[in-house]
């Protein structure tokens, strides 16, 4: 009666799937980049619910026969275009300061406007594509094959998008392609009323797309901050993977950290390269630069330290190392292509600055030609998200940077100055273990550390620090009133002599790593354990039972030091449950009485173990390919295409019968695929070493084949509920929330508890989902239980 999907049917739920794919990426970028990144997890996981409301909201009308035609489907499609360009406008009027939104109603009310357009695309493609498992309940497996080839599809086009346009014209044109495709299915399907609304649509969304709107952007952010100054310049703006790049110009863009209050001549002026809307990269004008206030700095410390060898300078920020050591043999490892491009613009090159386009961790693994004399972590600067994953700030990154140093090398890791100190003493902890593991009895014989009024520097040294290298770091010290706060062999009334303290709590807290012994009170309000691999967070503070602590003793300032992308996964995670609870209920009064061997709470707990086992999976293998491969953005795409264009040629090849022969193939090919999926935990530094393209191709063979069997128990499934039609929408929205649910659930994981403990995590779904799976057929066949 219903007949089955034409080949035109099948490319429109693909389209509509990569549309839906390339918005959740654009999103993440765009709320990145015009509000707080810790808002957009939030918001990205509230517009998902999208998916599940649609599923409800199907289940619900299921059994009206205009739910099941080209009508809704059509529908759905001029939502979801409707949904970007109403998304696009909102964007470019609303600037959002998330923090008042606690205690501010008009606050509060826009970040929900923002919330809400953003769930009405997400609603709009649910619903089309959520129908089809409705019209077409015999045809699951072509029906979730296109979907996902569709969805993979997407991935790589936004991320294709954001390499070469700004991420307003990238919406833009996704909302252009997805009113084309609407305006030839209405018109193929005589559907002339929605085919001309689409027409509509196409126009609108081509003219964004020519002049696609300016993101608003909070006030809060480094980018409003430097468009604010007087007679500044707009260089150049780049679009790329890792976000907008801005140059700007003005004489009052002077950047000195770790500079002596003590120097009293100028600095020069710069220009300052903004990446997305945070991030902020002084670029001098002309190399090679004026280098003379270095002297005063603890920028240049360590090359007064060590004024012969090599120089390695990881990464980038507004710390300075490279301006210190120009005229050496420097190499300048940085992840982005855009800001060498400048420096070699500028005469970098030289000045006898190496530019190296590559990630931190690989270049160390990679760098054992010939050792430094100094490896400076400039990026360590700028700090990091919680939730970001920083492989070289851990255990294992600081170890191999050791064993790349001279003899007498250094380490040179700089952090901006807290009180109570937040990230130093987890630094000082990771540092604290490397050197124990790379042989030091006693890593304070191996450790200096300055600090000055805003800034301070570690320093670690393979051997202990001898007498010359210990009267030098004195001398500097009282010649630039820098406060020594550790030194191998000094006591606690030395230290806190200059920006005094109440007490000298950065002693304080080395001296107890070093010896082994409880933290001072000040640093044990924050989470200190060392950052592993497994667990790659250095810049996670936030120790939960002591936030009530933090707020309390610090008032206003407390709220600050918390971590609020962690809180605010926490909130999503409890308010997607409230939600989804309420919305996986409300359609089970209106839903036909469900037959055997079926029971709503099994069905329940199937496609929630698969819905939060695919997706928990599916981002720990993205958490660490970071590790290979460095830019999220990219990481994303390869990550999300490979999985779901895999899963979809899996779904494709999905056995029909059920039989426990068939449930077991299905899931022992599963068990394989993450067996497989073990390899980037376990060969680390086997798969760092490969060129970047050897890489990639290396880390897709490893993954296509646990795709490909993570795409087969969804259809499956879905195929033993096509007598129940009615159930299949209810299904597929259950899933929806679970996978919105292990979105949030897979970074506190892997912070948390490690990268494999999430892995198990999602194993252990699978494990559920197939018990249930046995049940089921138990019931159908009593003979083979």
């Amino acid at each position: 009666m219903m007949g089955t999907p034409r080949r035109l049917d099948l490319v429109a739920v693909a389209g509509v799937s990569a549309a839906l794919l390339a918005l959740e990426v654009l999103l993440l970028r765009l709320f990145e980049f015009s509000h707080w990144y810790h808002f957009a997890g939030l918001a990205i996981s509230l517009a998902l619910l999208g998916l599940g409301a649609a599923g409800t909201t199907l289940a619900l009308v299921g059994r009206y026969r205009f739910s099941r035609g080209d009508g809704w489907f059509l529908a759905g499609l001029a939502i979801t275009g409707g949904g970007f360009l109403l998304l696009l406008l909102v964007q470019s009027r609303v600037a959002l300061r998330p923090v008042f939104a606690g205690w501010n109603m008009r606050e509060l009310v826009r970040l929900l406007l923002v919330d809400f357009v953003a769930f009405i695309p997400f609603y709009g493609a649910g619903l089309a594509i959520g129908q089809v498992f409705l019209r077409w309940p015999e045809n699951t497996r072509a029906l979730y094959a296109a979907n996902l080839l569709g969805s993979g599809a997407g991935s790589l086009g936004a991320a294709a998008l954001l390499a070469i346009a700004p991420v307003a014209m990238a919406l833009a044109v996704v909302a252009a392609l997805l009113f084309a495709l609407g305006s030839m299915l209405g018109f193929a399907r005589n559907r002339w009323p929605t085919g001309v609304i689409c027409c509509l649509g196409l126009v609108l969304a081509l003219v964004a797309s020519v002049r696609p709107p300016e993101p608003a952007v909070s006030d809060f952010k480094a980018l409003s901050e430097i468009r604010d100054l007087p007679g500044v310049e707009t260089l150049a703006v780049r679009s790329g993977l890792p976000g907008r790049l801005s140059l700007f110009r003005a004489d009052s863009l002077r950047f000195a950290p770790g500079l002596s209050l003590g120097w009293t001549s100028s600095v020069p002026s710069v220009d300052a390269a903004v990446i997305g809307s945070d991030r902020v990269v002084p670029m001098p004008r002309q190399w090679p630069a004026n280098a003379e206030y270095m002297r005063g700095s603890l920028a240049g410390l360590p090359l007064q330290l060590r004024p012969e060898g090599r120089v390695l300078v990881l990464g980038s920020g507004a710390w300075q190392t490279l301006i210190a050591a120009q005229g050496r043999d420097v190499a300048w490892v940085e992840p982005d292509a855009r800001l060498l491009g400048i420096a070699q613009a500028r005469g970098a090159s030289k000045a006898g600055v190496r530019l190296i386009e590559d990630g931190t961790w690989r270049h160390l693994v990679i760098a054992a030609d010939a050792p430094y004399s100094i490896i400076a972590f400039d990026a360590a600067w700028e700090e990091g998200d919680a939730a970001a994953e920083d492989y070289t700030l851990t255990v294992a990154g600081l170890e191999l940077a050791l064993t790349r140093l001279n003899t007498n090398g250094l380490l040179a890791i700089p952090l901006p100055l807290d009180y109570p100190p937040r990230y130093y003493p987890r630094v000082m902890a990771t540092l604290d273990r490397a050197l124990r593991q790379h042989g030091a009895a006693e890593p304070g014989d191996r450790v200096a550390v300055l600090r000055g009024l805003q800034a301070l520097l570690i320093l670690a040294s393979p051997q202990p620090l001898d007498e010359a290298d210990l009267a030098e770091l004195r001398e500097f010290s009282e010649r630039w009133r820098f406060d020594t706060a550790w030194l191998p062999g000094i006591g606690r009334g030395q230290t806190n002599r200059y920006h005094r303290l109440d007490t000298p709590v950065f002693h304080d807290i080395a001296r107890a790593l070093f010896e082994r012994q409880p933290l001072p009170r000040e640093a044990s309000l924050f989470h200190a354990a060392p950052a592993e691999l497994d667990s790659p967070y250095p810049w996670r503070s936030l120790a939960w039972g002591k936030a009530s602590r933090i707020v309390r003793e610090l008032g206003g300032q407390g709220w600050s030091y918390l971590d609020w992308t962690l809180i605010l996964l926490v909130v999503t995670t409890v308010v997607v449950a409230m939600l989804a609870f309420l919305l996986i209920l409300v359609p089970l009064g209106r839903l036909p009485q469900i037959q055997r061997p079926f029971s709503r709470l099994s069905v329940a707990g199937y496609f929630i173990a698969l819905g939060m086992g695919y997706i928990l999976v599916e981002l720990v293998i993205f958490q660490r390919l970071i590790l290979y491969l460095g830019e999220p953005v990219l990481v994303a795409a390869l990550v999300f295409a490979t999985f779901l264009i895999g899963s979809g040629i899996g779904s494709a090849m999905t056995p029909e019968t059920a039989s426990h022969g068939s449930l077991i193939r299905v899931y022992t090919a599963v068990a394989l695929g993450l067996a497989l999926a073990l390899v980037p935990f376990l060969a680390v530094h086997a798969l760092s070493t490969p060129a970047f393209p050897l890489r990639i191709a290396l880390l897709v063979m490893l993954l296509l084949p646990l795709a490909w069997a993570m795409g087969r128990p969804f259809p499956w499934a879905l195929r033993q509920l096509a007598g129940q039609d009615r159930w299949i929408p209810w299904a597929w929205g259950i899933n929806g929330f679970a996978s919105v649910l292990g979105a949030a659930l897979a970074p506190l994981l892997s912070v948390h508890f490690g990268q494999s403990s999430t892995l198990a995590a999602g194993g252990i779904c699978y494990v559920l989902a197939f018990a249930i799976g046995s049940v089921w057929l138990s019931r159908m066949n009593p003979k083979h239980a």
